[in-house]
């Protein structure tokens, strides 16, 4: 698993809930939709204030807490414009842990 960092169990993270985690100094939301793990950055890239983490899930997109902005979990393409895309990071599980590649 080359460049995927251990971040979080399984069982810490059940369908429908999500975990912040920091890692390297950047604060990440893992989302658990339906046994599928998203990981975004936290940070809403538009005012850079609002953490992802507080926003409400609209089927795999998260929605900004403060602006409504929103974000695909997969992808991280902003709803309003691309030059608001947010960060996501590749997930693996194994053995019950969940990886991110950080690159």
């Amino acid at each position: 698993m080359n460049n995927f960092i251990s971040v979080a169990r399984t069982a810490d993270i059940h369908a429908g809930e999500r975990k912040r985690v920091e890692v390297n100094g950047r604060r990440i939301s893992i989302f658990n939709i339906g046994g599928e793990y998203y990981a975004i950055n936290d940070t809403c890239p538009h005012k850079k204030t609002a953490p992802l983490i507080r926003g409400t899930l609209d089927g795999i997109a998260i929605k900004c807490p403060n602006h409504g902005y929103r974000f695909d979990l997969k992808t991280g393409k902003c709803n309003i414009s691309p030059d608001f895309n947010a960060k996501v990071f590749t997930t693996r599980v194994e053995n019950g842990e969940i990886f991110l590649n950080l690159d």
